[in-house]
């Protein structure tokens, strides 16, 4: 297939979808937060041309962002001792630690990076600049918000060849109500730099407000990172997390999101492959239970030819939450040999919740290998009779099945200590006994 495949549908340029009233109320809160904090205008210049986010746009036809539209306030607690939380919420973990509450850097809490090649602080002690041109701050409101109010999160430099000597885990903890926590994570891997990365989120029982999170990578060649995502907030927090990953050639990105609880959750994963012998893999479970949302939205950008991409996202709703997985795998002309596999599960547990799901493939390139799959299903009933033929009870049973669903997905977090936590506060959370939850039985 030539060039002449083109106009390429990711790329064109659409006129703006407004809805008025949303469109006022996204204003609104411009104003208020402007009124509170300094903006960035490289970044904030764009939100007046973006169209707010609401049903009518596709990206958001399913996931409705009312809750956004409050009155925020300044937090009072700025501390993990004041908010009475772990400063590392995985017990028994050796890892460099920067910890951000209620969008405020943690000196006393962070056990930074003290290894000779990286250099990691937060944003506030850094002269970075947000370059919003070409990135999601100039075609996303939410990443255009980010940009502009962004004035703390992590920014953190793996120098050549470096490999660091354990993982650095960035926890944020949100505490109290009605607080705008607007962070942005700065990543730059170079050439043959290795480093496995934890985000970890938290947040205590009385928690509102908007979590907004922006990380932006880019790994050069050779580079090599790992990623283990875990949301895990209680209260009524929303919750939006961008990342976007630049890679170079022969460079390997992996990331395993989990989403343990959250009253609302959208992962919005963007990916571009822009050298040969790229590798990316977008793996995640998600098990919401009571009205909880969680939406995971990812796009590959496959721009160069013998690139492997592979992403597999399961997804088991209790009672009456909901769910939305959209993955776009995109194919430019020149990325020929481009080996692409998607593949969405899902468990509806009762007859109230919901899913919607749509897996996506635009190729322009002739010489590829992808591919994509989605079921919607319940629990194999077979599978439950033929346990509790054999004595296990009807939980224990479901307990043992859910473990078989996501468990490529636990299997694949990079750092083990991370993935044991994840099966505990599972397990605890639904009631599960049967799950392993200590080193000696993994």
């Amino acid at each position: 297939m030539t060039p002449s495949a083109e106009p390429i549908v990711m790329d064109l340029q659409r006129k703006p979808n407004i809805h008025p009233a949303t469109q006022a109320k996204g204003e609104a809160l411009v104003s208020a937060l402007a009124g509170q904090r300094t903006s960035v205008d490289s970044a904030a210049k764009y939100l007046s041309a973006l169209p707010v986010p609401h049903r009518r746009v596709e990206r958001w036809k399913h996931t409705a962002v009312s809750g956004f539209w409050a009155d925020y306030s300044e937090p009072v607690v700025q501390t993990i001792e004041a908010a009475g939380c772990e400063a590392c919420p995985v017990p028994g973990l050796h890892a460099y630690r920067i910890v951000f509450v209620n969008g405020t850097f943690d000196a006393e809490a962070s056990d930074l990076p003290v290894h000779s090649g990286v250099r990691c602080e937060p944003l506030s002690m850094s002269s970075a600049g947000i370059e919003a041109e070409g990135n999601l701050e100039s075609r996303e409101w939410f990443a255009a918000l980010n940009g502009a109010f962004a004035a703390e999160g992590m920014k953190l430099l793996v120098e050549r060849g470096v490999v660091l000597d354990r993982p650095l885990l960035v926890h944020h903890h949100t505490h109290g109500a009605n607080s705008a926590n607007i962070m942005r994570h700065e990543i730059e891997v170079e050439e043959n730099a290795q480093v496995q990365l934890i985000h970890w989120s938290t947040a205590n029982e009385d928690a509102s407000g908007m979590v907004n999170i922006m990380t932006r990578m880019q790994v050069a060649s050779g580079g090599i990172v790992a990623l283990d995502k875990v949301q895990d907030e209680a209260g009524a927090v929303h919750h939006l997390a961008f990342e976007q990953i630049k890679q170079a050639g022969s460079s390997q990105v992996r990331i395993h999101t989990g989403t343990i609880q959250g009253k609302w959750v959208r992962n919005d994963l963007n990916f571009e492959l822009n050298g040969e012998g790229c590798d990316a893999v977008l793996n995640g479970f998600f098990l919401p239970k009571g009205r909880e949302f969680v939406d995971n939205h990812t796009t590959v950008d496959h721009r160069a030819a013998h690139c492997t991409s592979s992403e597999q996202y399961m997804g088991i709703l209790y009672d009456s939450s909901s769910g939305v997985f959209n993955g776009k795998v995109f194919v430019r002309p020149d990325a020929q040999q481009t080996n692409a596999y998607q593949q969405n599960g899902n468990i509806l547990a009762t007859d109230k919740a919901t899913i919607n799901a749509k897996p996506e493939l635009e190729i322009y390139a002739d010489d590829v290998k992808c591919s994509h799959g989605c079921t919607i299903g319940q629990f194999d009933e077979e599978a439950l009779f033929y346990a509790r033929s054999r004595g296990i009870g009807e939980a224990e049973a479901k307990a043992m099945l859910v473990h078989a669903f996501i468990g490529d997905v636990l299997e694949g977090f990079a750092v083990q200590e991370v993935r044991l936590e994840v099966e505990h506060r599972l397990a605890t959370r639904h009631g599960w006994d049967t799950w392993n939850d200590t080193i000696e039985n993994a």
